[in-house]
């Protein structure tokens, strides 16, 4: 069996590793909604990546901080080049 990757719900240590930020640059670009604000499940904080990636596709189309948002997608492809193998 495989698993998606990226998982579909990413806690917040996962989410910022996928995209390689900072925890801390998570929750602020949260505040200011670049992200979308997590789901709660049994008092954990979850994002669905599929939220996720919308954020960052409207971000792109928008004109939003260009080096940051081109190294998270060229890393996000990368990975997911890297688990279609």
């Amino acid at each position: 069996m495989t698993l998606p990757y990226p998982p579909p719900y990413q806690d917040l240590r996962t989410l910022a590793e996928h995209l390689c930020l900072g925890e801390s640059t998570v929750e602020a670009w949260v505040k200011v909604g670049k992200l979308p604000p997590p789901v709660v499940n049994e008092g954990k904080r979850l994002w669905r990546w599929k939220e996720v990636d919308q954020y960052l596709a409207r971000s792109r189309e928008t004109g939003a901080p260009s080096d940051n948002l081109k190294r998270i997608t060229e890393a996000g492809r990368a990975a997911l080049a890297e688990g279609s193998h």
